[in-house]
């Protein structure tokens, strides 16, 4: 099972980082709004942000790394 999501993870990573910068952004939006219709950050978790944030950095890392190791 690892080898085949090490296979598809090289060929198909664009995917994954894309979806995961996609959330992100729209979790960015949805704190700005709520902050503009509230006039105030309480009330909003930024949890699922931060989750989002570490696991899209690390994925971001982990594809920049691959591509400097792989020769071209």
């Amino acid at each position: 099972m690892g080898e085949q999501f090490a296979k598809w993870y090289n060929e198909q990573g664009e995917y994954l980082t894309g979806a995961l910068f996609g959330l992100i952004t729209l979790d960015i939006f949805m704190f700005l709004l709520h902050c503009m219709t509230e006039g105030t950050a309480d009330g909003y978790g930024l949890t699922g942000m931060l989750i989002l944030i570490s696991i899209g950095a690390v994925a971001a890392t982990e594809k920049l790394y691959h591509s400097q190791a792989e020769p071209h």
